[in-house]
């Protein structure tokens, strides 16, 4: 839960506890000490989507991440937990880029 307070304009401020309260005070590691697993799963209707699970990564930092991957793939995707998502067979782009930016890839 989250409280909405106003003066100079309106600020969200987080609760205290809770999952995104959790994420926003976590800091990201270094990539170089991060072990990325990437993998292609099939969802619904026979849907393909690259998955890369691992990152320790504030949400922005991972929001950043994967505005890379979907760039740089040509395709959609999402951020689900410590996940990115890229719509698609991209296995090989992702571990390629995610190696370039000095992540483990595994």
């Amino acid at each position: 839960m989250s409280k909405v307070t106003k003066g100079e304009g309106w600020e969200l401020i987080p609760a205290s506890d809770g999952p995104a309260a959790e994420q926003a005070r976590r800091s990201s590691a270094a990539p170089s000490g991060q072990s990325i697993r990437v993998r292609e799963e099939t969802r619904a209707q026979g849907k393909v989507v690259t998955v890369a699970r691992g990152f320790r990564l504030t949400e922005n930092d991972l929001k950043a991440v994967a505005k890379d991957l979907k760039a740089f793939c040509g395709a959609g995707g999402t951020v689900a937990g410590d996940a990115v998502e890229v719509q698609g067979r991209h296995s090989k782009k992702v571990q390629e880029r995610l190696a370039s930016k000095g992540f483990q890839v595994g």
